[in-house]
């Protein structure tokens, strides 16, 4: 609609009607979740939240210097509290400076995308919606033993978050941990439901009294025992060795802060959560001090020069490149090298 109009900042911020107009196909192209989580607030405030956005959108695509571009999405309405709800409290138990565990020492090639690739078919599962459900943890967690599960049963399987979040004693909506994840699935004898047969309540926003704690086993008597590996701190050559030798890797990631005074935070969150192509990279975002977002590293590669990780994220397929997002290599960028974890029969 404002693709070949010059000057679309201005006529947005004079022209009510247009803005109208605009929101009414908003509305259609994303219709609003009933969840708990939601504020209930008025159309006319809505709006006002949806124009500012519109116009952060339209004056950061505008810039030549940046390496991404952004889109309205389903969040260009949402509060900064309803924002903040599905980002995660993560709790990092601690940070592994150790040196890296013997690998197999195979040549890894300049790019790999488990996404596209025929030696382990449905290690990566399609894209998954936390909804207003901040689980991201769960998500992640599960998003990296998928390929364990394909190799095992030969097939691909969509595992269940929701069975972490209302059975591992963590946070539920609030947040929780990879080795608490893991932790859990131990105790369980490393037995994990399939998504089809746990899956997720009308409001995904909620935990849920656990349903049931048995499942598929995730290890094998002739393959070994599971097991994960904390990658060490910022070594992202070693990740990437990890990423192609033995799959996906949970990564924990500050994808910023919508309420609070903190400038950066307030920029990457706006930046992240209206990705929509291109290689995410905002300088000065935190490595370590706001990791709030778990998602799973599934491939890298290198475009126009810039190194680039491919990360499978937990937010639906509307979001970014279809539910996925490339993000800066080498740069530890907002965290994704700080506490990133792999799991698997290594």
């Amino acid at each position: 609609m404002l693709s070949n109009v010059k000057n679309k900042e201005e006529i947005i911020e004079n022209n009510p009607a247009l803005v109208h107009h605009i929101y009414g196909y908003f509305q259609q192209a994303y219709p609003r979740e009933d969840s708990s989580r939601m504020i209930d607030f008025k159309k006319s405030q809505r709006i006002e939240i949806f124009k500012s956005n519109l116009r952060y959108v339209i004056r950061h695509n505008e810039d030549p210097s940046t390496t991404f571009k952004l889109k309205v999405n389903k969040f260009s309405d949402w509060t900064d509290e309803e924002r903040d709800r599905i980002r995660s409290k993560l709790y990092i138990e601690s940070l592994n400076h150790d040196q890296p565990i013997e690998s197999r020492g195979d040549t890894v090639p300049p790019e790999y995308d488990w996404t596209n690739q025929t030696r382990v078919p449905g290690a990566v599962t399609p894209i998954k919606n936390q909804h207003h459900c901040g689980s991201c943890y769960a998500f992640g967690f599960v998003g990296a033993l998928e390929k364990t599960y394909a190799e095992i049963y030969k097939e691909s399987g969509p595992l269940s978050p929701q069975q972490i979040i209302d059975c591992s004693g963590q946070g539920g909506c609030d947040g929780g941990s990879f080795i608490a994840s893991f932790s859990y699935l131990t105790r369980n004898q490393y037995k994990l439901n399939l998504e089809k047969d746990y899956p997720q309540p009308a409001d995904a926003a909620q935990k849920q009294k656990c349903q049931k704690s048995d499942g598929v086993s995730l290890s094998s008597d002739s393959k070994g025992k599971l097991r994960y590996e904390q990658i060490p701190y910022g070594n992202e050559e070693y990740m990437k060795k990890i990423v192609y030798e033995r799959g996906p890797v949970y990564v924990s990631f500050d994808c910023g802060e919508r309420t609070g005074n903190d400038t950066i935070l307030r920029e990457v969150s706006q930046k992240w959560d209206h990705y929509a192509s291109g290689i995410f990279d905002v300088p000065g975002c935190p490595e370590y001090r706001n990791l709030n977002h778990a998602p799973v590293v599934v491939g890298y590669g290198t475009e126009n020069g810039t190194d680039y990780w491919k990360v499978k994220n937990s937010w639906g397929e509307d979001w970014g490149e279809n539910g996925y997002v490339k993000v800066r290599r080498n740069k530890n960028m907002c965290g994704i090298a700080t506490a990133s974890y792999s799991a698997g029969i290594f």
